[in-house]
């Protein structure tokens, strides 16, 4: 399995969702259930900011997974690590000079 081997900007952030089952009677009684067993599911909003040939790198890396291909990725160095793949848009964007920023979503893949 590829390695997403890049930082990512601090202003990057996390979601994470949780896929529930939810009944509601008539006089306001709910019945909430788990849907899956891997119901809570993370996705993240990614963006780099480097020079053109790091976020080339990227774009290419990200670009090889068709977004089918699942790879590890590990954002915060001192947590788990886990699965995700490519969701959505890759954009690149020219900052100035050889500067680029590049901005992707990312959502948790169980395999």
């Amino acid at each position: 399995m590829k390695t997403f081997t890049w930082d990512i900007d601090a202003s990057s952030g996390e979601t994470t969702a949780h896929s529930v089952n939810k009944v509601q009677f008539g006089d306001g009684y709910e019945q909430v259930s788990s849907f899956g067993i891997n119901n809570k599911r993370k996705t993240w909003q990614c963006s780099r900011q480097d020079y053109k040939t790091i976020v080339d790198d990227i774009y290419n890396f990200l670009g090889s997974t068709q977004a089918v291909e699942p790879f590890y990725f590990q954002p915060i160095k001192t947590e788990q690590g886990f699965t995700v793949r490519l969701v959505g848009e890759v954009s690149r964007q020219k900052i100035g000079g050889d500067v680029w920023k590049i901005s992707f979503n990312l959502e948790q893949a169980f395999i």
